[in-house]
């Protein structure tokens, strides 16, 4: 494959995806595993429909640590717009397995945030 066709094939999936782990603080250890059980929970309320704009949050207590366990779903774009529930686990689920200490992802209409952080809820 010629590297123009590479690039036309893959620049509309850049464009629409734009990631970044934090690089410091809390990190997610030792409640990796609870945040990953919590997550079809946490999608029960982070999923659905969205107003232009409207961030949804929650946050949870980890049990492992004095720490607390917070994650958003933002709709970055003007109108109503819906999430599903899996994109929600699958997306959360990639800033916790992916980045130590939490990060965000913007995927088409949503960003995704997952940060451990000290304190509680």
């Amino acid at each position: 494959m010629q590297l123009s066709s590479l690039i036309a094939i893959l620049a509309p999936i850049i464009a629409t995806a734009q990631a970044g782990c934090y690089s410091g603080g809390d990190t997610w250890a030792p409640d990796q595993v609870q945040a990953n059980t919590v997550l079809d929970g946490v999608c029960n309320s982070l999923s659905g429909k969205f107003s232009g704009k409207q961030t949804k949050y929650e946050c949870k207590d980890a049990t492992a640590s004095v720490r607390k366990l917070e994650f958003w779903v933002t709709n970055v774009n003007g109108g109503e717009r819906t999430v599903s529930h899996g994109d929600c686990v699958q997306r959360l689920g990639n800033e916790v397995n992916g980045c130590e200490h939490g990060g965000d992802t913007t995927t088409g209409d949503f960003d995704f945030r997952a940060d451990p952080n000290s304190g509680r809820c």
